[in-house]
Formats: C-alpha cells, structure tokens, sequence
C-alpha cells in the first residue's frame, strides 16, 4: 500500500500556511484600522508605489485575478483610498490612482511592514531566512519563465513530461 502524502509536506500548503499566519500577525502589529484584505492589500501597496496604475498591470505584478482586482478596487474605493478615471485614449482602460487618504494608510501600512520586516530578520536564523528566499527565488523563477502554468493534469495524473523520472 502506498503510503499517504502528509498534509504538512505539501509545498503548497505550507507556503499558504505560513502566508496565513505571517498575515495574521502582520495585521496584530497594524491594528484593526488598517485590516485589508490580501487583494486589497495588494492593491493599495502596488497604487503606493506605482500610481497611476491599470487593473493590468496589478494582475501582471501581483498574480491576482482581474475578478479579485475588480472587488478590491471597489472596497478601497468606498473606502476612498482610490479613485478610478477612465483613460482618455482607451476607453477600456481605467487609471487607478490613491487618494490622499490612500496615500498616507500606504504610508503607514509601509512603515509597519519594515519594522514587521526587521523583526522577523531579528527572530529568525539567519541560515533559515537564506534558505527561504532562495527557496522562494526559485519558485518566483517557475512563474516568470510560465514553467507553472505548463502544468497540466491528464487522466488524472500529472503529465509525464513535466516530471522527468516518472
């Protein structure tokens, strides 16, 4: 009988589990006036950075589903952290740009994120933060070169081109 893959050693699951907790932790340290969601978060923190910006070129930057932009930039709207504008030249496009109130909860959702930032590189071993980002690195060079999205299931079963020695 073949043995049952745990939970725990799925990569997947395990960098979703600590992305939950991080977040979790993360938002203790913010306090619940800047409580987001991970889309809205990804949001206003690209609009901090970038702005004016598309629903594009997030998707583009972030992974994010347009779907999961749409609501995010409706949220932060009511909120009034953004405002849409369509684009003169292309209709289809909205400019999407960070109110002044926008700005400064980026502003301060940024300064907490390096102090949350250095305290993990504080707390955890050195050796260990080396590895994960290398380990991350890794996994962010499968996205970029489009290696994740050749991944197709055949009959139930990863395709055997993908996994050599299967």
């Amino acid at each position: 009988m073949e043995e049952t893959m745990r939970l725990e050693a799925f990569w997947p699951y395990r960098v979703m589990h600590l992305a939950e907790v991080l977040d979790r932790a993360f938002l203790s340290l913010c306090g619940p006036e800047d409580e987001l969601s991970w889309s809205e978060w990804q949001v206003l923190w690209c609009l901090g950075q970038s702005s004016p910006g598309t629903a594009k070129a997030i998707a583009l930057r972030c992974g994010l589903s347009k779907t999961k932009i749409s609501r995010a930039v409706r949220v932060l709207e009511d909120k009034r952290y953004l405002t849409r504008k369509r684009d003169r030249t292309d209709r289809r496009f909205e400019l999407l740009s960070l109110t002044e109130a926008g700005a400064a909860r980026f502003g301060r959702l940024e300064g907490q994120a390096q102090l949350f930032q250095r305290w993990l590189e504080r707390n955890v071993n050195i050796a260990y933060l080396s590895s994960l980002d290398s380990g991350l690195k890794g996994f962010e060079d499968l996205i970029e070169t489009g290696h994740l999205d050749k991944v197709s299931v055949s009959a139930g079963a990863l395709s055997h081109d993908l996994l050599p020695g299967v």
